[in-house]
């Protein structure tokens, strides 16, 4: 048998540039793209930085996908509802993302306010914010402070005992002058958008706690010692118009009686003259019997020592 003589096939020496050329070509080519793209999230907005500029060139407000040069970076900031809490349990030692705000009353007691801030990022007026505060700590650099400074100078707007009277009042004030204040700084711009603020406590000192519910015992004892007398008076003006009451039907009774013996004396009177009563014997107590006994009373009148008989009807009044 003859033998054939196999050669292999292999590519010629200018292919090997070619292929290392497209592989280099690729390589950049997924660079580029991967740092030509970049996308952002939801409640996210993605400020796009030029360093060889130095300037902010623009925002974009997610979620999206977007196209930026190669030398530009993102920094990308969430503009959802964030909260600020200032708060300490003194029990148990816990407390907030902050401590509670120390502050002075008008009468110089020291309180512990705890409040918490709902607040937002504009995204529209991002630039702003991030120019003044690039390491991006405005919370803990303008918005905590702003705070304090607010519930501080509020509070000393009041004695100690207001701030338990007058907490709904304490917290509106707080929260007007604490907007207005986010307002008025120029650092922020209008950037921060308050959404809520809730005062959740204003811790007093333990003595004066005391001190107040002595006194609050005090003023109910002292409530329930006026009820109790006032209706002591109530029910002794009761008896005594009862009394009086009686006093007057037995006034009222005696005045009939009186009024039924006079017309009795005065018809008797007329039946027989002058001289006839001075020699009539009739005593007082047969009278005022026969006049209180009732019904048809008859009284007989005899004139003088074997003098003729008169009989005289008597009138009864009911």
């Amino acid at each position: 048998m003859e033998e054939v003589e196999v050669k292999s096939l292999k590519p010629p020496r200018a292919w090997g540039p070619i292929i290392a050329l497209a592989i280099v070509f690729l390589v950049i080519l997924s660079i580029l793209a991967f740092t030509l793209v970049s996308s952002v999230g939801v409640s996210e907005v993605a400020i796009i930085v030029d360093p060889l500029l130095g300037t902010v060139s623009g925002t974009v407000i997610g979620p999206r996908y977007f196209f930026k040069m190669p030398w530009q970076y993102v920094v990308k900031v969430r503009y959802s509802v964030e909260s600020l809490d200032m708060w300490t349990d003194y029990v148990t030692g816990q407390r907030g993302e902050w401590p509670a705000i120390t502050a002075l009353t008008k009468d110089g007691l020291e309180v512990h306010v705890d409040i918490t801030v709902r607040w937002r990022i504009d995204p529209t007026k991002i630039v702003n914010l991030y120019l003044n505060y690039p390491d991006l700590r405005w919370e803990e650099k303008a918005l905590a402070p702003l705070l304090r400074e607010t519930v501080r100078n509020t509070v000393a707007n009041y004695m100690a005992i207001e701030t338990i009277e007058k907490r709904a009042e304490i917290s509106r004030i707080i929260s007007e002058q604490f907007i207005e204040a986010i307002k008025s700084e120029k650092s922020l711009a209008g950037a921060i958008v308050i959404e809520g603020i809730d005062l959740r406590n204003i811790e007093l000192p333990e003595d004066f706690k005391r001190a107040v519910e002595q006194k609050l015992a005090e003023e109910q004892m002292k409530l329930a010692a006026q009820y109790k007398r006032e209706r002591i008076l109530i029910e002794a003006n009761a008896t005594a118009t009862a009394k009086i009451l009686e006093a007057l039907g037995e006034a009222k009774a005696k005045i009939i009686v009186a009024n039924s013996t006079a017309q009795a004396l005065e018809m008797i009177g007329q039946v027989i003259n002058a001289s006839d009563i001075m020699n009539t014997y009739i005593t007082y107590t047969l009278l005022k019997d026969i006049v209180a006994g009732g019904g048809n009373v008859y009284i007989v009148v005899v004139s003088g020592e074997g003098g003729a008989a008169t009989v005289v009807p008597v009138p009864m009044r009911g």
